[in-house]
């Protein structure tokens, strides 16, 4: 099982993949969970205060990783079975783009590999990440391929996924639940999901 949840800064969509993950993990008889956490570790103070406040929120039923980089190589070592919350695509794609200078077709590679394990391992996989194509666009080379690769990344998981949640204003929103689109979803002639 997949669910992808985006939205916007501080919209409340961590805390829901949490919410979420940690109620399918407490309905398993036999399983572990598993937050990987992309953020860099050397990012300065006040991030190093954020993951602090983060994993004691948490609580002591998480199992974290932190891995800025191979999301697939860090699952791929999880049991079968394992609930898993991936937080957050976006910083993630930034990391492998500005970092490790992987081009688009890389990274949706790299992705692609995290899907595939997580089916053929059985994990209910969470992956969150921010909305970030909303709002005045920004005119810089930099900016706008980054912002591409990660639309290219969101409509892959879209497909991907069982579930797609947006949150608004820490309001969910459901546009896919069990495979099959809301009813407020139109998609144009031709297009498919």
């Amino acid at each position: 099982m997949i669910t992808f949840i985006s939205g916007g800064a501080r919209s409340g969509k961590s805390s829901l993949a949490e919410k979420l993950a940690v109620e399918v993990f407490e309905s398993l008889k036999d399983g572990r969970l598993f937050y990987i956490a992309t953020a860099a570790k050397n990012t300065g103070e006040e991030m190093a205060d954020r993951i602090a406040i983060h994993k004691h929120d948490r609580g002591d039923i998480w199992e974290t990783i932190e891995e800025p980089y191979y999301i697939d190589e860090a699952i791929d070592e999880l049991p079968e079975g394992s609930v898993i919350l991936i937080d957050c695509l976006t910083v993630w794609t930034s990391h492998l783009m500005f970092s490790e200078n992987l081009s688009h077709t890389a990274i949706l590679k790299r992705l692609e590999s995290v899907l595939s394990i997580a089916e053929i391992r059985a994990f209910s996989l969470y992956i969150v990440s921010n909305d970030v194509n909303e709002g005045v666009p920004i005119h810089d080379s930099h900016v706008m391929r980054y912002i591409s690769c990660l639309e290219a990344l969101h409509k892959h998981i879209v497909i991907a996924s069982d579930t797609v949640i947006e949150t608004v204003c820490g309001t969910p929103i459901i546009w896919k639940k069990n495979g099959v689109l809301s009813p407020y979803v139109s998609l144009a002639e031709g297009e498919q999901i």
